[in-house]
């Protein structure tokens, strides 16, 4: 996809400021990174000092008021390329999980979360959704809230939130835990509620960080909820518009996956092009061999096609009074086929790149066996690429829920 005509003069500043942050803090350091989070969290300063986190948190509270789509996506296809754990923090710290209160303008939420992100500190947020039971059933269209097993029961004022989640990113770190809870399993879409949990709420407790091949610049802990009470007005807004939100999540979540992925494609083929130029076989660099350059060619086409995709559905978020609210089925649809195909193309492309890089695609010394590891999370979270499907298909007709 071209896109020089569709962005601006300060989104062509943004991405000249993230690619040149990306290659001097970033890529340079990876190993070091991966081996030590205090230098991670470096790096997340240096971000914040820039205004990346602020920015998308509205004027009022200190923000910078922007927080369009296009913007977004061009800062995490960027940092994907050094660093895809970073880049996936960056995110979700800049707006992601307090955005659905500034949609439903909750702003007693607002009022208590958005000045710990709009400061001159580094702050943490959380979307707490895989439950430790069921997994995958959390995210699945078809049980409409049916296998999220986390509960919540308004007692008075408050709500007592009991249940277990695992693999949430910021776990134990985070200011704030946007919690997807179940007040009624018999009640479908009806009995889902987000909440928003502060750290330090009695009852609320953390696993230790999991030990993992890829994202290791990023934090997951198990997050634990035993009578964890909160005020009711730490609800996002009640029943049926927290579903909408919970659906605007997948649209959000998707996104943000493909532009992740689409980053570490990037990245992958950087290294194979350069690589391919200096490696001689039959007497000339390998990629003037017919085969190579065909491997090369696939490479760029798939990215081509993963960026007219990503900023396709960008553009289509930052004009909803267009396509409709983010939590209809057809946008959602629409976003999760970008999701299913970002993730399966990054593994196809750093999988090719592979094949032109023999025993050096695995070298840590080399930096291509990163991309390896970071790659295949897109087609494994957020409820797994064949869950991703369902959505995709009732955007197109009614598939129905299993009751």
């Amino acid at each position: 996809m071209n896109l020089e005509h569709l962005l601006t003069k300060e989104h062509l500043q943004i991405r000249e400021t993230i690619r040149e942050f990306t290659k001097k803090e970033i890529m340079p350091r990876t190993r070091e990174l991966e081996a030590d989070y205090s230098l991670v969290e470096e790096v997340h300063q240096k971000l914040v000092d820039m205004g990346v986190q602020a920015d998308g948190y509205p004027e009022e509270y200190g923000g910078g008021g922007h927080g369009s789509m296009k913007s977004l996506c061009i800062i995490t296809e960027e940092l994907a390329k050094g660093d895809a754990g970073i880049s996936l923090s960056v995110g979700i710290n800049a707006g992601i999980i307090l955005k659905p209160a500034m949609v439903v303008e909750n702003k007693f939420v607002m009022d208590q979360f958005i000045p710990r992100f709009t400061g001159d500190k580094l702050a943490y947020a959380c979307i707490s959704m895989t439950d430790e039971q069921g997994g995958a059933d959390s995210e699945n269209p078809l049980l409409a809230g049916g296998g999220i097993k986390t509960t919540a029961r308004l007692e008075g004022d408050e709500y007592v939130i009991n249940g277990a989640k695992s693999w949430p990113t910021h776990g134990g770190v985070a200011e704030c835990y946007l919690t997807v809870c179940n007040t009624d399993p018999s009640a479908g879409d009806e009995g889902i509620a987000l909440i928003y949990v502060p750290k330090d709420t009695p009852g609320l407790t953390f696993g230790k960080p999991e030990e993992k091949m890829l994202f290791k610049t990023s934090i997951n802990s198990s997050i634990y909820y035993n009578n964890v009470r909160v005020p009711k007005e730490y609800r996002l807004a009640g029943p049926g518009m927290d579903a909408n939100i919970y659906h605007f999540f997948e649209v959000g979540t998707g996104w943000h996956s493909s532009a992740m992925a689409l980053g570490v494609a990037e990245r992958a083929f950087e290294l194979a092009l350069a690589y391919t130029g200096t490696r001689m076989g039959g007497f000339k660099p390998v990629r003037q061999h017919s085969m190579v350059a065909g491997i090369l060619a696939d490479m760029a086409i798939g990215i081509d096609m993963m960026r007219a995709s990503v900023y396709n559905l960008s553009c289509m978020l930052d004009n909803l009074d267009v396509y409709g609210p983010p939590w209809s089925p057809q946008l959602i649809s629409k976003a999760s086929a970008t999701r299913v195909f970002a993730g399966d193309k990054a593994v196809e492309i750093v999988n090719k790149g592979a094949e032109l890089l023999g025993s050096m695609a695995i070298s840590k010394d080399f930096g291509y066996e990163k991309c390896l590891r970071d790659a295949k999370i897109f087609q494994l979270w957020l409820g797994g690429q064949q869950i991703c499907r369902y959505r995709v298909a009732r955007g197109y007709y009614d598939l129905k829920n299993w009751a």
